[in-house]
């Protein structure tokens, strides 16, 4: 089984179709996180129609200062998520420091309810890497997925400490940073991502399609010196913890 750690199905538009044919061919379980109320809604009606499609529910931080003052709008999702994600903080492709505030606190209510229910998270770090940390660690939130990670290395172990898994995605094909990064992760704490369709489309021009995560699993597989198949079996094998955990939070 292929494991996509992190995607955004709803955003495939026209190409949705294509998208969900190379999903179900390839059998690529694909961990499809919402930006907001209105996509969480769309990938859970996608879901219905393919067997290998998660649905989480989350507020990106670019979404979140839609929703900083009715907070409890959000509780139905995310009491029956059993992921919350897309949540997090985004210190650098959000340069308006005035909406900061409104990041935290939207995050600082995913995380109350990630501990109170135990539930992971799936995290976007950009440009704040120590602050999303930081909230981990007050609310004691563990299990988490970092989804592509490229902050400073020194943060990896505090990360870990927290049960928490990294993934790798589409940008290890073009960057030596995130080589290193892929590099320095444990086995037992390592996925793979392709954040598609945007994440290809902002590195390369044209939008990812499920497959490229073969591409994404071959170079991580070299760059760790193993066969693909024993990585793709690792990283199976990760997610498949990672839902247990699930599972015994919502039990």
């Amino acid at each position: 089984m292929l494991v996509d750690a992190h995607a955004h199905l709803d955003r495939y538009e026209s190409r949705v179709s294509k998208a969900i044919d190379q999903i179900d061919r390839h059998r690529i379980l694909t961990v499809a996180v919402a930006m907001d109320v209105e996509s969480y809604l769309r990938t859970k009606a996608l879901a219905a129609h393919c067997d290998h499609i998660r649905p989480m529910f989350g507020i990106h931080p670019w979404e979140a200062p839609r929703y900083s003052d009715s907070l409890a709008t959000l509780d139905e999702y995310l009491s029956e998520t059993p992921m919350i994600g897309e949540a997090g903080l985004d210190f650098h492709f959000v340069e308006d420091t005035s909406l900061y505030e409104a990041q935290m606190t939207v995050f600082d209510y995913e995380c109350r309810w990630a501990a109170r229910l135990g539930k992971p998270m799936n995290l976007h770090t950009k440009g704040a890497e120590r602050e999303v940390l930081d909230m981990l660690k007050t609310h004691e939130v563990k299990d988490c997925i970092v989804h592509w990670y490229s902050g400073p290395h020194d943060l990896l172990d505090d990360y870990l400490s927290l049960g928490c898994y990294f993934t790798v995605g589409v940008e290890v094909l073009r960057s030596k940073a995130i080589e290193r990064i892929a590099m320095a992760i444990p086995a037992e704490r390592l996925l793979i991502e392709t954040d598609n369709p945007g994440g290809y489309a902002w590195l390369f021009g044209s939008p990812g399609m499920p497959v490229v995560l073969l591409d994404v699993l071959a170079k991580v597989a070299d760059l760790r010196r193993t066969e693909v198949d024993e990585l793709k079996r690792r990283v199976s094998e990760n997610w498949r913890r990672l839902e247990r955990q699930m599972a015994d939070a919502a039990s």
